[in-house]
C-alpha cells in the first residue's frame, strides 16, 4: 500500500482546531498553486492565446485579489488597507467585463502578493472562535459566514489553478 495522505488540522496553529484545518487546506492548495508555475518560462507566464484572454500573470493576480476582497469585505466587514491596497493596485476586471490584464508582472512579484494576502488572511483567522467562524455576515446581496468564505477560496483557487496548468500547457507549445 502506499502513503496514506491526510490534512493535519496542527500543521496551522490555530485556537480553533476546526478553522485550523481549514488553513491547512489553503496552504495546500497554495503549495499545489506555487508547484504549477514552479520553473515557468517567463514568456510562458505572460502568454495569451489572444488580446482578449488572461495570462497566468493576471490569473495570480486575480487569486490575491478576490482572497483579499472575500477576507475584508465578507469576513472582517471593512475597506482594503493600505497596506494591501498598495499590493492590489488594479481593480478585478476592466471595462468590458474581462480579468484586468496586468501585463507582464514578475513572478516574484505575484507570489510576493499572494504571500502578503495569505499571511493577513492566516492572522485573522487563527484567534478567531468557532462562534464567529460561524456567525452569518448580513451583506446586500447574500448572508455569508467566515467557514463558507474559506470553501470558496480554496474553490476558487483549485478552477484557476486548473486555467493555469492549460495556459501553461498551450503557452509552451507556442512558444516552441
Amino acid at each position: 500500500m502506499g502513503e496514506i495522505l491526510r490534512l493535519d488540522p496542527d500543521t496551522v496553529q490555530c485556537r480553533e482546531p476546526l478553522i485550523g484545518l481549514y488553513l491547512t487546506m489553503l496552504a495546500d492548495c497554495r503549495s499545489l498553486t506555487i508547484e504549477t508555475i514552479r520553473n515557468t518560462r517567463e514568456d510562458v507566464l505572460y502568454w495569451r492565446r489572444s488580446e482578449i484572454d488572461s495570462n497566468i500573470s493576471d490569473l495570480l493576480y486575480h487569486i490575491a485579489l478576490v482572497e483579499a476582497d472575500w477576507l475584508y469585505t465578507e469576513v472582517l466587514e471593512a475597506p482594503l488597507p493600505e497596506h494591501l491596497r498598495q499590493h492590489l493596485p488594479y481593480d478585478d476586471r476592466d471595462p468590458q467585463g474581462r480579468l484586468i490584464h496586468v501585463g507582464s508582472e514578475m513572478l516574484e512579484d505575484s507570489l510576493e502578493r499572494l504571500e502578503k494576502v495569505r499571511a493577513t488572511l492566516n492572522a485573522t483567522f487563527v484567534g478567531m472562535d468557532l462562534a464567529d467562524f460561524r456567525r452569518p455576515r448580513h451583506l446586500p446581496k447574500y448572508d455569508v459566514t467566515p467557514e463558507w468564505v474559506l470553501h470558496h477560496l480554496l474553490q476558487h483557487e483549485a478552477e484557476h489553478r486548473g486555467q493555469i496548468n492549460l495556459l501553461r500547457r498551450l503557452g509552451t507549445e507556442a512558444r516552441r
